[in-house]
């Protein structure tokens, strides 16, 4: 299947930016050790815990955060309708692989996306969920995770992107972890490895969710624009004014993301 991906890697490369309409996200309120892999069982069970062991080695209960749990129950209808708008977003724009980022750090940005792929996993279809803060990794550490191999493994050093992927099996999500801060962002996601990665996962996956770095932080979304679909802009108003919204939207557009909704949170 490595020439499909690397095809579609190509084909997502060339493509241009494209309008997409916008589906403004819900506003949403602010924000361990891993158990160990489920034990298979005996005879058919323990044959197909070890075919999806192949698939998956790492077979974990996520540790979700009490600020997670006590949005859900205030907050879980403005989830839902977000999980749905983005359901139709990828349905009529054929949007699967979105891009969940912030002007600035403290946004609220990985505490909004977790809370979504729990709303999103109840749902039909594989939602996957990739760490690609690469100046800040959070997603491992809220999660109670202590990954063996990480993106930055596939990417940098060329181990399975099958061997990066942890299956929390009860929680009906996959997630792709970051194991520490990548030393160079640019090169890293400028890499074939990178758009070959993104593609399997496009392929493999209903909806992609990217967790990535903040717009102002060093990093220039003008890189991602191979690789992602659109992108969700996430902003807390207390720390991020019009102004620096405005020059977001400038640095989405100019790296040809288009922006798909603005999310604002109250942390």
């Amino acid at each position: 299947m490595r020439e499909v991906d690397q095809a579609l890697a190509r084909a997502y490369a060339q493509r241009g930016a494209t309008d997409h309409s916008v589906v403004p996200p819900a506003p949403h309120l602010p924000s361990r050790p891993v158990e160990p892999p489920v034990s298979p069982g005996n005879g058919a069970d323990h044959a197909e815990t070890d075919d999806r062991r192949a698939q998956y080695p790492e077979l974990v209960t996520l540790q979700w955060p009490a600020t997670i749990r006590t949005l859900e129950r205030e907050f879980g209808d403005r989830f839902n309708q977000l999980a749905d708008a983005l359901i139709e977003a990828r349905d009529r724009q054929h949007l699967k692989v979105l891009l969940f980022t912030s002007c600035h750090r403290a946004e609220g940005r990985t505490t909004l996306i977790l809370t979504l792929a729990r709303a999103l996993a109840r749902r039909p279809g594989r939602t996957l969920l990739v760490d690609a803060d690469l100046t800040g990794p959070m997603l491992a550490r809220q999660l109670g995770l202590r990954p063996k191999v990480g993106l930055d493994d596939v990417i940098e050093n060329g181990l399975a992107l099958s061997d990066a992927l942890v299956e929390a099996r009860d929680d009906h999500l996959t997630i792709l972890p970051l194991r520490a801060p990548v030393g160079h962002p640019r090169e890293f996601l400028a890499s074939p490895a990178w758009s070959c990665a993104l593609a399997r996962l496009r392929r493999e996956y209903d909806l992609v969710l990217l967790d990535g770095s903040p717009l102002f932080a060093g990093l220039s979304a003008a890189v991602l624009h191979h690789s992602v679909d659109a992108a969700v802009l996430v902003h807390s108003r207390a720390l991020t004014g019009e102004r620096a919204l405005q020059r977001a939207r400038e640095v989405l557009d100019s790296g040809g993301v288009p922006l798909l909704g603005i999310a604002e949170t109250f942390v």
